[in-house]
């Protein structure tokens, strides 16, 4: 399943790859379009509280697409959660969040993987139909 999660364009979770590699094609990239004087833009995603803000109902949408059998399963684990805060150190009424993945679950690295290929299945979609153009190194976009 994770082969099918894991784009072939990521630079974490792959085999012979590490996270600093991406820093490098970073650089190669700006260095390319700055010798090409080409205009780009770069952008930056910050994934700080983004666990907090994921939204379920897409998570589903992109399990959809991925595996069937798997959505019931993933369903059942966000939907019968109960959480509660903690108030001067006491803690309140239990509810049901309806967004958000809780960190330290052992799921929600394998769902934010999910939520990332959604991502990047939207820039794709943005360089085919020409909204985006790629830039390519070494002959591969």
């Amino acid at each position: 399943m994770l082969h099918k999660v894991i784009n072939v364009r990521q630079f974490m979770f792959l085999e012979d790859r590490e996270i600093l590699d991406i820093v490098l094609v970073a650089n190669k990239v700006l260095d390319e379009v700055k010798r090409s004087k080409n205009n780009c833009v770069f952008f930056k995603i910050d994934y700080e509280k983004a666990y907090d803000s994921v939204v379920w109902e897409f998570i589903f949408y992109m399990l959809d697409k991925l595996c069937d059998k798997w959505i019931g399963w993933i369903r059942a684990c966000l939907v019968s959660s109960a959480v509660s805060v903690l108030v001067n150190e006491s803690p309140t009424k239990e509810f049901n969040p309806r967004k958000g993945l809780r960190q330290g679950d052992l799921l929600t690295p394998f769902l934010f993987l999910i939520v990332a290929k959604g991502l990047a299945g939207a820039i794709r979609e943005a360089v085919e139909k020409n909204r985006l153009e790629s830039v390519e190194i070494g002959g591969r976009p």
